[in-house]
């Protein structure tokens, strides 16, 4: 129940198969009803381009107040630092070294009492300077550069604090081992603390649909509805959990796509390049194995998975649809909920920087939540840009 991971809005019909569909459409129809009517039971967080992820609070089992990274979960040997001394002794160098110890040094003062997780906006490494034709406040934690008017209220709490941080998450429980993670965090800033507020706020109205944006916005919905009622039985199908079963490839197939910054052809087109991909990904695994009764197995798997694609190629084109209908209701959403934004968020090219949109956002509802992230855009770029900071 730790909070490591999110699965992207889509990606649920693969993991979770008919119920998978059935939840996004219900997360979608909420989104839409919030967004027109302003009440939907819906919860929006934004997603902040954080890097890395810093865990922080009092231990509950010995009332220390100790920082980290994810690693403080690790079954083995949790990384769990109660000083600047223990950074060091875990983290003797690297970028890391220094931003887990500048976080303790500020955080520690906060009196946070429970435990809490953020992303890390900057610590040493903000500066002044000029995008855009405007003086600002920029910092890149990760693949998103953010920028603040250098003359304005929040540009001056950046230009105070030794660090900023967006809390996003409390963990409750006895101990950190057996934490249950609950979405949100209401940690107070200082004079050497900023902290970004990860809550979404409509309350310019600005991110409303118009009566013509949702109309088409529910025909979107419902076209997505239509090709998985098409697809569900099959999602049930694809729905088991092996190395090179077909929903596991189907996510990789996909997030290639994206790596490689190409965009999706036709849903026929995706059919054929999907075989192609698990294929090749077979014969890689084959070609690595050194005895014949091995290279027999992983030749079988492709025979056989190229068979199953063949005679099961409508109920695979409903789905690859469903997919791509989602994506589309999902980006229109995104659209929306983006014209919303305090900080400029630009991304940093050889020709300077464009303009782009936030990382993306997090839509929560009964105490699940899915990822709405413009994939082509913010993930192809995550995906090759160079950290300058090392993971631990």
């Amino acid at each position: 129940m730790k909070n490591t991971h999110l699965e992207h809005l889509e990606d649920d019909i693969l993991n979770n198969g008919s119920q998978g569909g059935r939840d996004t459409i219900a997360f979608l129809k909420s989104l839409g009803k919030m967004l027109s009517d302003g009440d939907s039971g819906m919860r929006i967080t934004t997603k902040w381009d954080g890097a890395p992820a810093v865990i922080c609070g009092t231990d509950p089992e010995n009332g220390k107040f100790f920082v980290g990274t994810k690693s403080v979960f690790n079954k083995t040997t949790p990384k769990i630092c109660y000083s600047e001394s223990d950074v060091d002794s875990i983290y003797p160098s690297g970028g890391l070294n220094e931003k887990l110890k500048t976080s303790y040094r500020y955080l520690s003062q906060l009196g946070i009492r429970g435990v809490v997780q953020g992303d890390l906006l900057f610590t040493n490494d903000k500066h002044l300077g000029t995008i855009n034709n405007s003086q600002v406040y920029y910092f890149t934690p990760n693949t998103i550069t953010y920028a603040v008017p250098q003359k304005s209220e929040i540009g001056e709490r950046v230009r105070q604090a030794k660090m900023g941080i967006v809390f996003h998450t409390t963990y409750v429980g006895r101990s950190l081992s057996t934490m249950v993670a609950n979405f949100g965090a209401s940690v107070p800033g200082s004079k050497d603390v900023f902290v970004a507020s990860a809550e979404f706020s409509n309350a310019s109205g600005a991110a409303n649909f118009t009566p013509q944006e949702k109309v088409i916005f529910n025909q979107l919905v419902n076209r997505a509805e239509g090709s998985l009622k098409q697809s569900s039985a099959f999602l049930n199908v694809l729905n088991t959990k092996d190395k090179f079963s077909l929903h596991a490839m189907f996510k990789q197939f996909f997030n290639s796509y994206i790596r490689s910054g190409s965009k999706f052809g036709t849903v026929n087109d995706t059919i054929e390049s999907f075989a192609a991909y698990f294929s090749q990904l077979v014969d890689k695994e084959m070609s690595t194995k050194k005895t014949k009764a091995a290279q027999d197995k992983y030749n079988k798997i492709k025979l056989d998975g190229l068979k199953f694609i063949k005679v099961n190629k409508t109920s695979i084109y409903f789905t690859i649809a469903s997919y791509f209908n989602l994506l589309k209701a999902k980006d229109f959403v995104i659209k929306k909920l983006s014209s919303v934004n305090t900080f400029g968020t630009f991304l940093k090219t050889e020709d300077g920087y464009r303009v782009t949109a936030p990382e993306g956002f997090v839509a929560i509802k009964s105490g699940r939540a899915l990822k709405l992230v413009d994939r082509l855009e913010f993930s192809r770029a995550n995906f090759t840009a160079a950290k300058n900071w090392d993971k631990g």
